[in-house]
């Protein structure tokens, strides 16, 4: 069954600015926590349906996938997702409001199966919770003023 967990900020940005920011891959880095490397697959860099091998440091492994733009709404809305069944999405939903923008990212995960899976589970909810946490701020950090 799959998980969900919750994080937001508010961005001393329009946006419009933190969107360019979500949806230009060159700068996931600052949003997927332990990406390597993300490569295009074939010339579409953009927009819903853009593919890129990915290379991820997950700890204890790397981890090589295939991350999707899934949706798109300029301005309001963008999901990254790895490709296949028990993969993991990240939606960041943007609501501009004065000086800024509020950001909300929803992590959508498969946790592990079996008994070991359920022993875990806590530790995993935990784990995914602060990554998302320190997704939004590495973007606030990027995209606020000093």
């Amino acid at each position: 069954m799959r998980q969900t967990v919750q994080a937001r900020t508010t961005i001393a940005a329009s946006a419009g600015t933190v969107f360019e920011c979500l949806a230009d891959y060159r700068q996931a880095g600052i949003f997927i926590e332990g990406l390597e490397q993300l490569t295009p697959v074939g010339s579409q860099t953009t927009g819903e349906d853009a593919r890129f091998e990915a290379i991820l440091d997950v700890g204890v492994r790397t981890l090589r996938t295939t991350i999707v733009i899934t949706s798109l709404e300029p301005r309001r809305s963008i999901t990254w997702s790895s490709a296949g069944a028990d993969g993991q999405s990240l939606t960041f939903e943007l609501r501009p409001r004065r000086g800024g923008t509020t950001v909300s990212l929803t992590v959508t995960y498969e946790p592990p199966g079996g008994i070991a899976g359920a022993l875990i589970a806590p530790f995993v909810e935990h784990t995914v919770q602060h990554r998302a946490t320190g997704a939004l701020d590495r973007l606030r950090e990027h995209l606020s003023p000093a």
